[in-house]
């Protein structure tokens, strides 16, 4: 029984939660990359996109309430958070059979932007229970390699997902993609409900298991209990300049979503299948690199310099790409962006789950990610005003000014009580 228990076998926790973020890269692959890529084949303009975008990324401001609810109700003969992941793992998939039954997604836009809210609503769910597990579950010695292998997991699964997502897509069209998703979803629902987070739990309502002690051992109090532990974390000037870090690279990652299509696309005439593969590639190679090494920089350098120095380095590719605008120089710049972003995530949420209460640890972990989630909304509204007013130079400008700000954030963080042992 105990051999599918998370909390007593290291590799089953690293295969676990592999297999869940890359669960989580399928909608993020048809959300940020083949739907963008999809309407912009259809003529959407860029404000259209934007908003599409914009609306669809929308739910990730339910983390604020997902977080809290996470902590706060659980079913524990099943475990603290697993009932909550299979939940979310569920509407995904359910979601994506819904927008299998559109008729023509791009003429039906309203509904197709309703579906694509729904999906990342229900990520939320998956997402915000996902990071809680790990966080309570994986030990401090593991949390560099596993937010390697978990951030690498996601990318290539975005990258799978984009680049057959893309193929069946021109093959067979919308409706075979979607429902090949939501097929791939249930797959993944089907093992996370085979799994148990500690010894003696049940492995569904039905079947026999009871509490372990261990669960209940960290379960949160009440709301205001909750409320008020938050506020004390965030007092921390280690969690605070966090929270700020994620608003910079969710504006980062909001722009750079919005602008990438309407570039490779809708200005460069590439196909949404080739600019499909091209970003699946690209997601593929650097979510490789990001497994092999990414837990490796974070162990010998510390969390301050690999952040600084990848904001850095995405701040100098938006300025190259601005003074050398075509074809050759937006290859370049999508290749380095995509190779620094995944090192910058898996920094950050490491330097994040590093500064997190265990008690309120999906509270605490969910806020500071929603912040990010809330920016990279925004920042995907921001890109058709501003690329109205000045061009695709005023869009990349932006883009670099936001991240040599992320940047001088990170100059006076230092870690408090860290549960990470690397130097800050």
């Amino acid at each position: 029984m105990s051999g599918r228990a998370l909390s007593e076998n290291r590799r089953l926790r690293f295969a676990i939660f592999a297999t869940l973020y890359a669960a989580q890269g399928i909608p993020d692959a048809m959300v940020l990359i083949v739907f963008p890529a999809f309407l912009a084949a259809h003529g959407a303009s860029a404000s259209a996109i934007g908003a599409f975008l914009a609306t669809a990324m929308l739910p990730n401001a339910a983390k604020l309430v997902v977080g809290p609810l996470v902590d706060r109700l659980a079913w524990l003969p099943m475990g603290q958070r697993k009932p909550w992941l299979m939940i979310g793992q569920a509407g995904i998939a359910s979601s994506f059979a819904a927008l299998a039954c559109l008729d023509d997604p791009a003429r039906q836009l309203g509904w197709f932007t309703a579906g694509a809210f729904a999906i990342t609503l229900s990520t939320v769910f998956q997402d915000v229970a996902t990071d809680a597990t790990a966080m309570d579950l994986i030990p401090p010695s593991e949390q560099g390699r596993a937010n390697g292998i978990m951030w690498g997991a996601k990318t290539l699964g975005t990258a799978g997902a984009a680049s057959l997502g893309a193929v069946i897509l021109a093959t067979f069209g919308f409706a075979a993609m979607a429902g090949a998703a939501a097929t791939a979803l249930l797959v993944v629902l089907c093992v996370a409900a085979a799994i148990r987070e500690r010894p003696g739990e049940r492995l569904l309502p039905w079947m026999r298991g009871a509490a372990a002690p261990g669960a209940t051992a960290y379960r949160a109090g009440s709301g205001l209990l909750i409320l008020r532990a938050l506020m004390a974390a965030l007092r921390r000037p280690a969690a605070a300049r966090l929270v700020l870090l994620s608003l910079a690279i969710g504006l980062i990652v909001g722009m750079t979503g919005a602008l990438a299509p309407v570039l490779m696309v809708g200005k460069l005439d590439w196909t949404q299948t080739d600019y499909a593969q091209f970003r699946s590639s690209l997601k593929l190679v650097s979510g490789v690199a990001g497994m092999l090494f990414g837990g490796i920089a974070i162990d010998r350098l510390g969390y301050r310099p690999v952040l600084m120095a990848a904001l850095a380095a995405i701040a100098l590719a938006n300025l190259a790409l601005a003074a050398t605008l075509g074809e050759a120089g937006a290859i370049a710049y999508l290749i380095a962006y995509e190779m620094l972003l995944v090192f910058a995530f898996i920094t950050f949420f490491a330097a994040t789950m590093s500064q997190c209460a265990r008690a309120i640890a999906a509270t605490q972990f969910s806020f500071t990610m929603v912040c990010g989630n809330i920016a990279m909304s925004i920042g995907a509204a921001l890109m058709g005003p501003i690329i109205d007013a000045g061009g695709v130079r005023a869009v990349l400008a932006a883009i670099a000014g936001v991240a040599l700000a992320g940047g001088a954030v990170m100059m006076g963080w230092r870690a408090e009580a860290s549960r990470l042992s690397p130097t800050g």
